[in-house]
């Protein structure tokens, strides 16, 4: 009786370990080959480039491509604050729908940082644990990179307790550096981690080069806009004393002001010298308020362009003042 009782308690345990260790990947893999990608839902996991673990991860958490209005019903993200691309959601991944071509990739990133969000939730206590360890001391060299304490911020304040998972999903798709022991265990999820880190980079350069040429034109405007201010008033003020020499010149000459003819002649020339210069003056900076208006001008359409860039990244609607 003792030695049936004992088989029966190991028996047990070899179950219960299979299940903890084996069943999860077993479950995806069913729900995976049931799951119906569309066409645009297999493209975005062939150019994942994931292993056959990571797209049964994919696969099996259902993951679809949706308009605003449902992005945000299914990720009941109404009440956020940033843009948001994707959500992995009651076991499942939804994904915005970009349809902006300047920002190709970043269906694809979001879905596998979505994707990644599947793979910590299948993990068991031990791996979860070594995991958290990884990703706690990449953390440690990255934390300054001012993108890094921003995301992390949000999530902080969007997402209490969640930091390490999302983490896991944050390093996975955007940092191309990580430990030998870290980028073998995403190794298990990616054939090419590199390439979704590219698709990252590319995307989110947009966004960078278009906040760069904004900083510069700003800069230009006000430089400029200062300039332009001090030499329009230094040019009146010349101005007015020019046209108060000229009546003082015309004064002197219908009185007989002047000792003689080479005398008025050479007070005349020199009047009309400052005359011309004046006049070049005035169009130099005709010119130069042309060039700034089309400053100012490119600025504008560039912050469209920001804004357009911005609605196209943003899955969420941001809910009426007062509600």
């Amino acid at each position: 009786m003792a030695l049936r009782a004992l088989v029966s308690a190991l028996l047990v345990i070899v179950f219960a370990l299979l299940y903890i260790f084996y069943w999860p990947s077993l479950y995806d893999a069913i729900l995976a080959r049931q799951f119906q990608p569309n066409a645009q839902i297999a493209a975005i996991n062939s150019r994942l480039k994931l292993t056959d673990q990571g797209t049964n991860l994919f696969y099996a958490s259902v993951p679809t491509i949706q308009s605003q209005d449902q992005f945000n019903t299914s990720c009941e993200s109404t009440e956020r604050t940033t843009a948001m691309l994707g959500c992995y959601f009651k076991r499942h991944i939804y994904l915005y729908n970009v349809t902006n071509k300047d920002l190709d990739g970043a269906v694809e990133v979001a879905a596998a940082h979505e994707m990644l969000h599947a793979a910590y939730d299948r993990l068991n206590y031990f791996d979860r644990m070594s995991v958290d360890r990884m990703i706690q001391e990449q953390y440690e060299k990255i934390k300054d990179d001012p993108e890094i304490k921003s995301l992390m911020a949000y999530y902080n304040k969007a997402e209490p307790g969640s930091d390490i998972n999302e983490l896991h999903s944050i390093i996975g798709t955007t940092i191309s550096s990580v430990s030998p022991e870290l980028e073998a265990y995403y190794k298990r999820y990616f054939t090419d981690r590199s390439s979704i880190v590219a698709l990252n980079a590319k995307y989110t350069a947009v966004f960078k080069e278009v906040e760069s040429q904004s900083k510069a034109l700003s800069a230009q405007i006000e430089t400029e806009k200062d300039a332009l201010k001090s030499d329009l008033a230094t040019y009146d003020v010349d101005r007015v004393q020019l046209e108060t020499d000229i009546d003082s010149f015309n004064e002197r000459a219908k009185n007989g002001g002047f000792t003689s003819q080479s005398a008025l002649t050479a007070a005349r020339n020199a009047l009309l010298a400052r005359t011309s210069a004046l006049n070049a003056r005035r169009l130099t900076i005709n010119e130069r308020i042309a060039a700034y208006n089309q400053t100012v001008a490119k600025l504008n359409a560039l912050s469209v362009k920001v804004g357009e860039l911005n609605k196209s990244m943003n899955g969420i609607t941001t809910p009426a003042s007062g509600v």
